[in-house]
């Protein structure tokens, strides 16, 4: 971890680079760079200026405290030849006071993008509410909005990057939607570049429906957000383009401003606005009302003063809006990546400092700054949006959970990286995998409980348990999920957790279908599984529904049923049997769905299916007894 701290004194002018090398290759177009210049602990600061490779961007200064800076840099596709030089006062005898450092921008464009959008009523003015003075120098229309929505994403995506860098997980951020276009980064040029797309959607709701339905989350009890989500949602269908409905089997992840918030004084309520994120559709969804946003920067030159407590009662207050607005958006980010609240962090609220990050008006060290939770870290480190080269793409794969005598065995093709341990409400251990992740983990109850503060050692406990490829399953009670019960000759026998329990229909069934020798199996299939019958040297067993089309499969001498490879969403849609000498063909649909093996543990046998079941099957399980 990157720590400004116990740092040699300079006694040079020539500026000093701290969280950047000559040659570091980033991914990112806007980073922030940590240095200092000129003596500790001195009586003049001065400033920085950087001078961007062959003057592709504008030159930007930067302020110098107790001879720390911070700077926010932009970069061009390829090298980036950059100089950062010490703008010394006039009383101070000058010196060699320039560096060099080449940083090379790649673009990670085969990864999906973050998009940004701004939700407007179908009878929107195109204005947010703004103060007098913020609106004379900044305005307060569209134009402005997308500038200032455009600046957060990149103020976002720096602030990843460095969180991520200095957690040792590489430089590693998201990437944002870009175009072609008439560039707003700098207030001094607006160049064609490739910069952030703003997707403009307009709902079918009015003003006076938008505010009605959405208030500030300070008002209890009168909020929707659940509805505000299907609007946005229903609203991105409509628009198109990336969010078309053609592109459903592709996950959409959108961060949306709204424009037509407003403060209701009578109420002291702000409407149409709402901190929130959610899964609607193919889109994962963080949306954030405009309330703050005329305190936001809408240029790179911009960001250190609207960062800075200014002076006046006002104007003092200006900074925290910013921090604050651009904070809690930033949340629903997280949110929209996969992170749940956390007791500390940005998930938690703990972004009203954001402004130390992007500012050293103040002595504002990487110990003194927001950040985000470890918990929060270890999820990026393993997304998809944030995946370096050469790490590969990952096949969905679902985690089965394997109750076994002493504890639980959980097993995951594509990897498992983190278990949460969970107690009254809050995760209270974790345990990561710094070798890498792992296919299959045992967790022993005596040692998950070692984790915990004294205080939880008998408490139920709760587990999460995370695999690549966005995968995670909840275990709910860990001594109920290890029930067993014994057959006729007495052996234990096991069931496989069934996870999503909650989202399969309430008219499905549970059915258990206990196995003799297996001859043969029939598999009634369509665009999925309706259900499988299996066929014993006496009678057959059927679990499921008889309906579509039928494909048996027969059993050569001593082959053996060793398991399933199960594909599903809200069903089981396609199934392959799993044998001693070979995997059968995939019946049902192959569309790319997420896929499970079901294989009971090493020195297990699997004896059996359990799961739900109408006319179909909803959900499916296997029991498994020793050798």
């Amino acid at each position: 971890m990157i720590q400004l701290v116990g740092l040699v004194k300079r006694t040079t002018n020539v500026p000093k680079f701290y969280n950047v090398s000559d040659n570091t290759v980033v991914y990112q177009r806007v980073i922030l760079v940590h240095g200092g210049a000129g003596r500790q602990n001195n009586t003049y600061d001065g400033s920085i200026t950087v001078h961007h490779h062959l003057q592709e961007f504008p030159p930007v200064t930067f302020p110098l405290a107790n001879g720390y800076f911070k700077a926010l840099v932009h970069l061009a596709p390829g090298p980036n030849q950059l100089r950062f030089t010490y703008n010394l006062p006039s009383n101070v005898i000058p010196g060699p006071s320039s560096s060099t450092i080449t940083v090379n921008y790649i673009p990670l464009l085969q990864n999906e993008p973050l998009h940004l959008a701004i939700l407007v009523a179908k009878d929107s003015n195109l204005t947010f509410d703004s103060p007098p003075d913020k609106t004379a120098t900044n305005g307060n229309r569209l134009e402005s909005a997308i500038r200032k929505l455009r600046m957060a994403g990149y103020l976002w995506q720096a602030f990843m990057g460095e969180q991520m860098s200095r957690n040792g997980m590489g430089k590693r951020t998201f990437r944002l939607d870009e175009e072609w276009a008439s560039d707003s980064l700098s207030r001094h040029d607006s160049k064609y570049r490739m910069t952030a797309k703003v997707h403009i959607i307009r709902c079918d709701k009015t003003m006076r429906e938008l505010r009605d339905l959405g208030v500030s989350q300070r008002a209890i009890g009168e909020q929707n957000t659940d509805e505000l989500l299907e609007i946005t949602a229903d609203a991105l269908l409509r628009y198109g383009g990336p969010f078309a409905p053609s592109h459903i089997g592709q996950e959409a992840h959108v961060a949306v401003l709204l424009l037509d918030s407003k403060w209701d004084p009578m109420n002291n309520i702000i409407r149409a606005s709402t901190a929130s994120n959610g899964k609607r559709n193919q889109f994962r969804i963080g949306i954030f009302g405009s309330h703050l946003l005329y305190s936001w920067p809408s240029h790179i030159e911009e960001v250190v003063s609207c960062f800075v407590a200014n002076g006046g009662d006002q104007l003092g207050l200006y900074f925290q809006a910013a921090s604050v607005g651009i904070g809690s958006m930033m949340q629903q980010v997280g949110g929209l990546l996969g992170c749940p609240r956390e007791e500390t962090g940005i998930m938690n609220g703990d972004f009203v400092t954001l402004n130390r990050t992007f500012c050293m008006r103040k002595i504002c060290l990487p110990k003194d700054e927001c950040s985000w939770h470890r918990l929060d870290l270890l999820r990026f480190r393993c997304h998809p949006m944030l995946r370096l080269p050469p790490e590969p793409v990952l096949v969905k794969c679902g985690l089965v959970v394997y109750p076994v005598e002493n504890g639980l065995i959980v097993s995951c093709t594509a990897g498992i990286f983190l278990t949460e341990i969970h107690c009254e409400g809050g995760c209270r251990a974790h345990i990561e995998y710094p070798d890498g992740p792992r296919k299959d983990i045992f967790l022993f109850e005596e040692e998950l409980r070692a984790l915990m503060p004294q205080r939880y050692q008998y408490k139920p406990m709760k587990l999460k348990i995370l695999g690549l490829s966005e995968q995670q399953v909840n275990v709910e009670d860990f001594n109920m999920i290890s029930k067993t019960f014994r057959n006729n000759l007495g052996h234990m026998m096991f069931d496989s957790m069934i996870a999503d329990v909650a989202d399969i229909p309430t008219d499905t069934s549970p059915v258990r279908v206990l196995f003799r020798r297996i001859t043969r199996i029939r598999i009634y299939h369509e665009q999925f599984v309706n259900g499988l019958e299996f066929y014993f040297d006496s009678g057959s067993a059927v679990f499921g529904g008889r309906g579509g089309s039928q494909s048996d499969f027969n059993f050569e001498p001593g082959e053996k049923l060793v398991g399933f490879s199960v594909r599903s969403n809200t069903s089981v849609d396609g199934i392959q049997l799993i044998t001693s000498l070979k995997r059968s063909a995939l019946y049902g649909n192959v569309s790319d769905s997420s896929s499970t093996d079901l294989i009971p543990p090493r020195g297990y046998l699997i004896i059996g299916v359990h799961g739900y079941v109408k006319q179909s099957i909803f959900r499916m399980g296997i029991i498994y007894a020793g050798n």
